[in-house]
């Protein structure tokens, strides 16, 4: 409805404008120019659209503070810092194109520092054990639960888990059977009578229509 041709004809236009070209050029909703917002528009904001188009200008001309060159900052700069600029190089290069990180211990592609299987080999071990069917405690290292359902930090929350598990409905305020915290006898008494006499009631109540016990006269078959 909001880019309906009938009820929003100019937001129709726009998102028609919008698809046929490139789908990440924005589009203003004030001039319906491509490439800036409403935020940025030349017509109702001047000076932030000056700001975009100086920041766009100078995107592919940064100059390095410690070598004055154009192209790369002080961060990945060949003289000050020749490792960040082989990291840097190592990235952009096919076939590691594209953006993924690279770990400045062992200088491999895919990982960083913090999953490093030379300086965290059971933190590697770990993401396997999770990758896999399974998953597995951090804790224990065990597979089938996680640190909140740990036999070892919270034996109680495992057994809830295994009960429940088993189809048993258990209460989450006494922890016992056969109801749940809205009929619970412990904390709401008059809820639990209810319950109570229902199931009491529930194979001789009659019916109205045919006189029969274990049914109404809404799901009477007569």
């Amino acid at each position: 409805m909001r880019t309906c041709p009938t009820v929003n004809p100019d937001a129709a236009a726009r998102r028609t404008t919008r698809l046929g070209g490139r789908i990440t050029d924005r589009i203003c909703r004030k001039c319906l120019e491509v490439g800036h917002n409403t935020r940025t528009c030349p017509e109702l904001n001047p000076e932030a659209a000056a700001r975009r188009t100086a920041r766009n200008n100078a995107r592919f001309t940064r100059s390095c503070n410690a070598c004055g060159k154009k192209g790369h900052n002080t961060r990945t700069c060949p003289q000050a810092n020749p490792e960040g600029a082989a990291r840097r190089a190592l990235r952009e290069s096919p076939p590691n194109a594209g953006g993924r990180r690279i770990c400045s211990e062992c200088e491999q592609v895919g990982h960083n520092t913090r999953t490093c299987p030379v300086l965290h080999p059971e933190r590697n071990a770990a993401k396997k054990k999770r990758r896999s069917k399974r998953r597995v405690c951090s804790h224990c290292e065990k597979s089938g639960h996680n640190t909140r359902t740990c036999p070892t930090l919270h034996p109680e929350r495992a057994t809830r888990r295994k009960r429940r598990a088993s189809g048993i409905r258990i209460c989450s305020g006494c922890q016992e059977t056969g109801h749940n915290l809205r009929t619970c006898p412990t904390a709401n008494p008059g809820a639990a009578d209810k319950r109570a006499r229902r199931e009491e009631m529930r194979g001789s109540r009659k019916c109205g229509r045919c006189g029969k016990t274990g049914h109404n006269s809404r799901t009477c078959k007569v």
